[in-house]
């Protein structure tokens, strides 16, 4: 007696890169949610429990997804000008995983505890060196400077990224200290003195002074190493 024909398999077939793929449009469709499997699989059309055959589990997907963020930044950055001022590069780099990360909230409000080694955030690290070794510093101040340029950009893009999942349409643009601070002033000098240029700080205006500051003092630096 022959057999009835089986349904086709309406599921879809997932390989790494179609499962990237739905998490960074998740990450850009939904920023004030908290990316999860199952939100990942009804997204695929796929059972959840199949994006284990590709990746060992949630904290692997969100490493795969941000490497995939800092090669993005970096594609961005090389294609805006190859050849420019190493302040330029950096200038450039800093400003567009800042907006990548602004772009998938979800992802980018992981990157400072998460350490991705893949080529993504590799080729990133070599990147942000080569500008500094171009600014003419020595190789510790090499490292000294990488070290607070990329802590500070992880960090501050992972605060601003949670503020933006909180408040997706603040844009990053949410005040830095809340109106409710400058009510009381008369035991505060300082404060008082300066709250109407406070009063206007945001995030994003906080990001640009940070990373101005450390940019400053490298080249500072390297202008000092040149004349020695």
């Amino acid at each position: 007696m022959a057999q009835p024909a089986q349904p086709p398999d309406r599921r879809n077939r997932l390989d790494p890169g179609a499962i990237l793929d739905a998490v960074l449009r998740l990450a850009r469709q939904e920023p004030g949610e908290r990316l999860t499997v199952r939100r990942l699989g009804q997204e695929l059309d796929a059972d959840a429990t199949a994006v284990y055959r590709h990746f060992k589990n949630r904290d692997a997907i969100i490493r795969a997804a941000l490497d995939r963020l800092f090669d993005q930044s970096l594609q961005r950055t090389l294609a805006a000008g190859p050849g420019q001022h190493w302040r330029t590069r950096l200038e450039t780099y800093s400003s567009e995983l800042l907006k990548t990360f602004l772009e998938h909230p979800a992802l980018g409000r992981e990157s400072f505890a998460t350490d991705t080694y893949g080529p993504g955030e590799l080729q990133s690290i070599e990147f942000v060196l080569q500008c500094l070794t171009d600014a003419g510093l020595p190789p510790d101040r090499v490292v000294h400077y990488y070290a607070a340029l990329e802590s500070f950009n992880l960090a501050l893009g992972t605060g601003i990224s949670a503020e933006v999942q909180r408040l997706p349409d603040s844009g990053g643009h949410d005040p830095w200290l809340s109106p409710g601070v400058f009510a009381r002033l008369s035991d505060f000098p300082l404060l008082e003195r300066h709250h109407a240029g406070l009063g206007r700080l945001d995030s994003l205006m906080a990001f640009d002074a940070g990373l101005a500051a450390i940019l400053d003092s490298a080249e500072r630096e390297s202008q000092q190493d040149v004349r020695r």
